[in-house]
Formats: C-alpha cells, structure tokens, sequence
C-alpha cells in the first residue's frame, strides 16, 4: 500500500470533515468573496463554477449573489462533505461533483458566467491547460477570479510540497491570455499567517480577474 503523502486527494479527504471548523478559513472565504464582488460585476442569474472547491466554503460565500453553483473537487471526501453541507443549508440551485479539469474537460453544454479557484493553482503541475479548460467552460464574455499565493520561497508548505511556489504576474498574465482571457487585473486582497521555524510568517494571496475575449472583442482589438 502506498503512503499517503500531504497535498495529495487522499491528504485532503481525511481532512474534509474537520475543514469548516477552521474560523480562520471561514473568514479568508469570506474575505475572497467579498473581494470578488468588489472586481466582477455578479448578476443573480449567472451560473458559476467553482473548481477546487474543497467543502463550499467560498462558494456558499458568493452563494447569495450569484445563481447556481456547481462545485467540483478531486477529492471524494471534499466532494462528501460540500454535499452535505449543501443538504443541510437546504439551499437550492448547488450542487457537488468530483471531476479533475486535468485529466478531462467538462462536457461543452457545461457553460458557466463566472468561473472561482480559491489556493488551487500552486497544486496544479500544468496550469496552462486547467485555464485552458477552465476557459472552455466559461460563457463569452464570461468571467474567471483566481485567488491563489504571491510568490514565496517555499516557506508556505512542507518541504515535501512539489507544487508551485506561488506566482509571478507576468506568467499570470501570459497564461491567462493564452487561455483566452483579457482585461486582467491582479491584486493582493488577504494575507494568511503561518508558523515558519517557530515564527510568524504572513504569505499574500493576490486575486486576479480577467474576462473571456470573445472573437468579436480580439478583433475589434487588432
């Protein structure tokens, strides 16, 4: 039997169940949403996908701003327990799913108005094809709002962590483009304070927006 190794689904399912009684993540949720609502122009009858979604928390955030939610997660547990979360809120028009983007896309009559990852690029080995699907799934002049680490010196995970050690704009900023996305704004909006070698450390996490450029947009623009 293999070990199971922090970061990865099962590290995150044994997690799950105990992962909304952390205030302080209860708070950076609502401090995410927030902070979306202050960049993107949310409508109550847009559909929103929330990818990474973990229990919902972020998503229930939005919840009263926005129409429907489809939340998906690659980790059963985490999928488990936003389910019932959902249940519980009786809160209509949410709905969980496992799927990871990386190894498949949605199907093409999944089109959402606004798409939200909250800390799940630095998990994502290649993060120009998750925008790319991510893109492929967001409505034309649809919106994305990607919440995830400034960059840091490795400090902010165990030294086990392989993934990403948060990023630069500039990448940002050509990913999303390639991915189909413009009018990009990049912000930090919270911080998230760890303990590093028995001493505080705060690591920034920025908030970036962009819109879906449509055909008629990249060629009036040309």
């Amino acid at each position: 039997m293999s070990r199971m190794t922090k970061y990865d689904a099962r590290w995150f399912a044994s997690q799950a169940a105990t992962w909304n009684d952390d205030p302080r993540k209860v708070e950076r949720a609502r401090q995410a949403a927030d902070a979306i609502a202050a960049e993107v122009p949310l409508d109550p009858s847009w559909r929103v996908l929330d990818y990474g979604a973990g229990t919902g928390l972020l998503a229930f955030a939005l919840a009263d701003r926005v129409g429907e939610i489809l939340l998906l997660d690659f980790s059963d547990g985490m999928v488990e327990a936003a389910r019932r979360r959902i249940a519980e809120s009786g809160r209509p028009g949410m709905r969980a799913e496992r799927h990871d983007l990386t190894q498949a896309p949605l199907p093409a009559t999944e089109q959402f108005d606004l798409v939200i990852s909250m800390m799940v690029l630095h998990h994502v080995d290649d993060v120009p094809l998750l925008l790319t699907r991510l893109s492929a799934a967001t409505t034309e002049d649809g919106w994305i709002a990607v919440l995830d680490l400034e960059p840091e010196q490795g400090e902010y995970h165990d030294p086990e962590f392989t993934g990403h050690q948060g990023f630069r704009r500039g990448m940002l900023r050509r990913a999303l483009a390639k991915a189909g996305f413009g009018h990009l704004t990049v912000r930090q909006v919270l911080q998230i304070e760890k303990q590093v070698d028995g001493a505080p450390r705060k690591f920034g996490v920025f908030l970036a927006t962009a819109r879906k450029e449509t055909v008629r947009s990249a060629v009036g623009a040309s």
